[in-house]
């Protein structure tokens, strides 16, 4: 074995870490750039750009130069010790280690449908899907480290009991995650959305130029945390709607009219905001202006 070999290894382990992190994140962001297409516009289209740029990084700065160095690694250490090659439990490796390589690819895939604005898999199936790379990992593993001295029945074995658990946690964290997405007061959501809708029709008269009305807020947790904002294109039109002391107080009754929590009337925020100005202070992010 030379004297070599062992940085050789170090260096393959180093970026089987990285390529397995790139792998498993990159999955992630898969699903909530899936779950992104349901929010509204502008949040939709502000999110989605952002997880595709997330997306590119990861991918092309990590994830896959991860992958190469760790494929010429294991070249060099079979170059050392060809004799590997006629044992069993290498090639159990290697195709595993192919199968990654397919899976590698299939996500890269996912990320240019996600570019073009394809979504085929749900984020239950995504989740699912990010279970593979586990399991991969778990045979990979077992193989470099035991080698020749696997019990393959038990391995088996507890292979179908890890597949089973893994199953299982997915149904369980979608079941409770459904379960907190429940609304804990039903009405809440529509009486929102109704609030919006007045806004919008309360709005309409005194706008000269296109707009729209966006909300965003923790109002399960507390009914307080509530924004509203009022999006226009000029900064003109921005300041005469803010300046008109009629139009604030009518946009105040609408949480009145609607029976809005009475405790969280005076915290929820209603303001108004241009184009303009988060062109020219955001260069037109309108997710990181409102941040």
């Amino acid at each position: 074995m030379g004297a070599a070999y062992p940085y050789i290894l170090a260096i393959h382990i180093i970026f089987v870490v990285c390529w397995f992190a790139g792998l498993f994140y990159i999955v992630r962001l898969f699903i909530y750039h899936t779950e992104a297409q349901e929010k509204q516009e502008p949040e939709k289209n502000i999110l989605s750009k952002q997880f595709e740029m997330m997306e590119r990084r990861l991918w092309n700065i990590i994830t896959v130069p991860s992958m190469y160095i760790v494929i010429a690694a294991g070249i060099a250490m079979l170059f050392i010790i060809p004799g590997w090659l006629h044992q069993q439990w290498l090639h159990i490796k290697l195709t595993a280690v192919v199968l990654l390589i397919i899976y590698h690819f299939i996500c890269e895939n996912k990320i240019k449908q996600m570019r073009k604005g394809i979504f085929k898999w749900k984020s239950t199936q995504l989740r699912l899907w990010n279970e593979l790379a586990t399991l991969l990992l778990f045979l990979i593993v077992i193989c470099a480290v035991v080698k020749d001295n696997v019990n393959w029945p038990y391995t088996i074995i507890g292979f179908v009991v890890l597949v089973f658990l893994l199953m299982v946690g997915v149904k369980i964290y979608k079941y409770y995650r459904l379960k907190n997405n429940n609304e804990p007061n039903p009405g809440l959501k529509k009486k929102i959305d109704q609030i919006k809708s007045d806004i919008e029709d309360l709005v309409k008269p005194y706008c000269d130029e296109e707009f729209r009305v966006d909300w965003y807020g923790a109002y399960n947790i507390n009914p307080k945390h509530l924004v509203f904002w009022i999006c226009i294109k000029s900064d003109a039109l921005k300041d005469r709607l803010k300046n008109n002391d009629i139009l604030h107080r009518d946009l105040r009754s609408l949480l009145d009219k609607n029976d809005y929590p009475s405790e969280a009337r005076e915290h929820v925020k209603m303001g108004f905001e241009s184009q303009e100005t988060v062109d020219r202070e955001s260069n037109g992010n309108w997710y990181h202006h409102f941040k």
